[in-house]
């Protein structure tokens, strides 16, 4: 079908102009006050297939965006909330890397960031995951009688 309008690589998801996704400044006055915006429509991202798309048209970091944004609600271009479902995939890979790569510290800069762990930093998220449930197992359980 021929159409008279410009080839684009921006596209137009439903979310595309609605105010709950990027609320105007004087909407809110802290990060719990946009969280409280924002978090109804974040479970829509967790289906849509354009999420990737999303932040690589938006530049949530680059541009300190605050809003929804591929399934995450960022604040000043970082990442706060992460919707239930959605994975670091859609992220972009990550630049050089920064002194903290490889800890723990790293983990959470990737996080913050709104980038893919790099390398050193996926083995440590691994080597803390594999963790946590060792330690749960050690852990005490206190039964109250009521």
């Amino acid at each position: 079908m021929f159409t008279a309008l410009p080839d684009t690589d921006l596209f137009m998801p439903a979310c595309f102009r609605d105010p709950r996704y990027s609320p105007a400044e004087g909407k809110w006055k802290t990060k719990d006050g946009l969280t409280r915006i924002c978090a109804p429509v974040l479970p829509n991202c967790t289906p849509c297939p354009h999420r990737a798309q999303c932040i690589s048209q938006v530049a949530p970091h680059a541009r300190k965006f605050d809003g929804v944004c591929g399934g995450r609600i960022w604040l000043d271009g970082e990442v706060i909330v992460t919707a239930d479902g959605v994975d670091e995939e859609d992220l972009p890979l990550p630049g050089k890397a920064r002194d903290t790569c490889g800890t723990t510290a790293g983990v959470d800069k990737h996080h913050v960031f709104g980038e893919q762990k790099c390398e050193g930093c996926r083995a440590v998220a691994e080597a803390t995951a594999e963790q946590q449930p060792a330690e749960a197992e050690g852990q005490l359980t206190l039964a109250f009688a009521a």
